[in-house]
């Protein structure tokens, strides 16, 4: 895989990531369950992607 391919992949990642932790400590402070939800969602966006990325290597 091409390295800048895989440097914009990871840039992409680490932005969902911030900002969807960004929208659930704002979420948190009204909705506990849907900010805990918001985190979940974080983890599994980065998770996922990465791991498939470790296994197409």
């Amino acid at each position: 895989m091409n390295i800048l391919i895989l440097i914009i992949i990871l840039a992409v990642l680490a932005w969902c990531a911030i900002y969807t932790v960004s929208y659930g400590i704002w979420t948190i402070r009204e909705n506990k369950k849907g900010g805990i939800a918001l985190f979940i969602l974080a983890i599994a966006c980065v998770v996922i992607p990465l791991y498939l990325l470790w296994i197409r290597r």
